[in-house]
C-alpha cells in the first residue's frame, strides 16, 4: 500500500542530501518533525496516528521553521552518542505502547550537510510509517489516535463511523488472500486425476510496505533459469502475464499439460505448481517396474502385499526436497531484487491427492511404515496451515540460526540458509502426507542426516525418472530427467 512521501524513493535508499526536501514539506497529515527524542508516550502517540491514517514520516532533529509556515526550518539533528537510546526507546515504545504493534522503517541520515546546517556527527532519524490495514492501533491509554490536518500533535478519535472504517479497513486484504487461496489451478480432465503441490509465498501479508521488483523479462528468466546442484529445477521457459512473470519446466514436457510453473507477481508474490509423479498400476510387479532405481522398493513392496489392494495409487515424493530447495533458492534471489531483508510466509496446498499412498526412499521412513503402516491421503485437498487469513501462514526465516547437529558447515551460510528454508517449507508437506519432518540420525552411525537423504532421494529420483522415460512411461515428475 503506498503513501505519500516528499522523496522520489524508497526510505532504505535514502542518502543525507535528499533531507534538502523537507525545506518545502509542510508539517501535516503525513508529516510529523521533533526536533528532540520525544517521550516513549508521545512517541507512541505519533507512530499510531500515522498508521490509523494514511501513513506518513515521522522525523527526529529536525525543527519547523514556525506554524505559520511549517516546514523544516532547522536540522540541528541528533548527537551520534545519543542516537542507540533514540532508536531503541522508539521501538520498545511501540512495542509496549500500541496495540497490535504498527510497521514502521527508520533510517539515520547523518551529517554533515552544508546546505541545511547539519553539522558532522549529528544525524536525523527517519521513521516511515505505512497506512495500515490492521487500524486501529490503540495507545495504551486507552486512546485511539489519528492525524488531523495540519495538526502538529495528533488527536483522540471518538467518531463511530471513522472508528468503523478503522475496524473494516483489513477487510480488502482478507477477501484477496481468501481470492488466491481459492484459485487453484485450472485442470485438464487428464490434470484433475493427478497429484499437485501448491507452494504459495507473500513476504508483505498486510501489503502495507509497497514491495515490488523492479526487473525485466531478461532478469527474471536469469533468476528462474540458473540453479545449482541438486536443487536443479530449471525454468526453461519464462515469459512476461498480467501479473508480473510466468516461469515454466517445458523441456521434455508436453507444453499442453501443467508441468512445474512459477507465477510470479511484481508484488513478490508467488504461485508454485509442483506435479508429482503417481504410479496407478493393478499388481506389485508393475509398481516394481516403476519404482525400479530406487533403494527400498523391494521393502515398501512388501508393505503394500500386506493389504488385500486390486490397485494401487502411490504418489513419488522423493523429487520433492529438492524441488523445494530450488525453490527456497529462487525465492532468495528475488526478495533480494525486491530489497526484501525480512522473513517471507509460505502455504500449502496438496491438490488431487484422494486416496494415494506415499513413497519416500529413505530407510527410517520406510521402517515407519513396516511398524505403523502405509499412510494415506483421505482428502482430495490438504492445506496447511489451514484458513486463508493473512496471518495463517508458516513464517520462513531468511537467517535461520543453523542447528551444528544438522552438519551444516556455517562457512556456506547462504546455502546453509537456503537449505533450512526448504526444510521449513518440507515440514508441512510431511505433515499433510503422514511422514516425519524430520528424522534424528544420532543413534545410526549409517544414516545422513535427513536433508541429506533427502536430497540422495531426489538424486535417485532423476534416474528413475531416466529410465522410465526410456521404457516410455506417462509417470512424469516434476524434474525432466536428461
Amino acid at each position: 500500500m503506498q503513501t505519500y512521501s516528499p522523496f522520489n524513493k524508497p526510505i532504505r535508499d535514502l542518502e543525507s542530501s535528499d533531507l534538502l526536501n523537507l525545506k518545502h514539506t509542510s508539517e501535516g497529515w503525513y508529516i510529523e518533525y521533533k526536533r528532540e527524542a520525544p517521550t516513549s508516550t508521545t512517541i507512541a502517540k505519533s507512530l499510531s496516528a500515522l498508521a490509523n491514517t494514511y501513513g506518513g514520516w515521522f522525523f527526529v532533529g529536525i525543527d519547523e521553521d514556525s506554524k505559520e509556515n511549517p516546514v523544516a526550518g532547522a536540522f540541528p539533528g541528533v548527537e551520534r552518542n545519543e542516537v542507540d537510546a533514540v532508536l531503541q526507546r522508539m521501538r520498545k515504545s511501540a512495542a509496549d505502547h500500541i496495540n497490535p504493534t504498527p510497521y514502521f522503517e527508520t533510517k539515520v541520515l547523518w551529517g554533515p550537510v552544508e546546505q541545511i546546517g547539519l553539522e558532522k556527527d549529528r544525524c536525523v532519524i527517519c521513521t516511515w510509517v505505512p497506512q495500515s490495514v490492521t487500524a486501529p492501533h490503540v495507545h495504551k491509554s486507552g486512546v485511539i489516535y489519528r492525524r488531523v490536518s495540519d495538526a502538529s500533535e495528533p488527536k483522540p478519535e471518538n467518531d463511530r463511523f471513522v472508528l468503523d472504517q478503522l475496524w473494516r479497513r483489513a477487510d480488502d486484504i482478507k477477501q484477496q488472500h481468501k481470492k488466491w487461496y481459492d484459485r487453484d489451478p485450472e485442470f485438464s480432465d487428464y490434470e484433475k486425476l493427478k497429484p499437485y503441490v501448491r507452494v504459495m509465498l507473500v513476504a508483505d501479508r498486510w501489503a502495507e510496505q509497497g514491495i515490488w521488483i523492479d526487473a525485466n523479462e531478461d532478469e527474471i528468466r536469469s533468476v528462474l533459469a540458473t540453479l545449482d546442484g541438486a536443487s536443479t529445477i530449471p525454468f526453461d521457459t519464462v515469459h512476461t502475464s498480467a501479473e508480473g512473470f510466468i516461469g515454466r519446466q517445458l523441456n521434455g514436457n508436453d507444453p499442453n499439460n501443467l508441468s512445474l510453473t512459477w507465477r510470479l507477481g511484481l508484488d513478490l508474490v508467488s504461485d508454485i505448481i509442483i506435479p508429482l509423479p503417481l504410479y496407478e498400476v493393478d499388481t506389485i510387479q508393475s509398481l516394481k517396474i516403476e519404482l525400479d532405481g530406487y533403494a527400498y522398493t523391494d521393502r515398501f513392496i512388501g508393505i503394500l502385499n500386506k493389504y488385500a489392494a486390486k490397485k494401487y495409487r502411490i504418489v513419488d515424493l522423493n523429487y520433492l526436497f529438492n524441488v523445494l530447495r530450488g525453490v527456497a533458492e529462487i525465492q532468495e534471489r528475488l526478495c533480494k531484487i525486491a530489497k526484501w531483508a525480512d522473513a517471507y510466509y509460505v502455504k500449502v496446498k496438496i491438490l488431487n491427492a484422494w486416496r494415494t499412498v506415499p513413497f519416500l526412499d529413505i530407510l527410517p521412513v520406510v521402517e515407519r511404515f513396516e511398524k505403523n503402516g502405509p499412510p494415506m491421503c483421505l482428502d482430495s485437498v490438504i492445506s496447511l496451515p489451514q484458513g486463508s487469513h493473512p496471518e495463517s501462514y508458516t513464517e520462513v526465516s531468511r537467517f535461520p540460526e543453523i542447528d551444528v547437529e544438522m552438519d551444516i558447515d556455517e562457512s556456506e551460510g547462504a546455502k546453509a540458509r537456503v537449505l533450512l528454508q526448504a526444510i521449513a517449507m518440507f515440514s508441512n508437506l510431511a505433515l499433510s502426507f503422514g511422514i516425519p519432518r524430520w528424522i534424528p540420525c544420532e543413534n545410526d552411525a549409517n544414516l545422513s542426516p535427513f536433508h541429506k537423504e533427502l536430497e540422495m532421494a531426489g538424486l535417485r529420483a532423476i534416474e528413475v525418472q531416466r529410465r522410465r522415460n526410456e521404457r516410455g512411461s506417462s509417470a512424469v515428475g516434476p524434474i525432466s530427467a536428461a
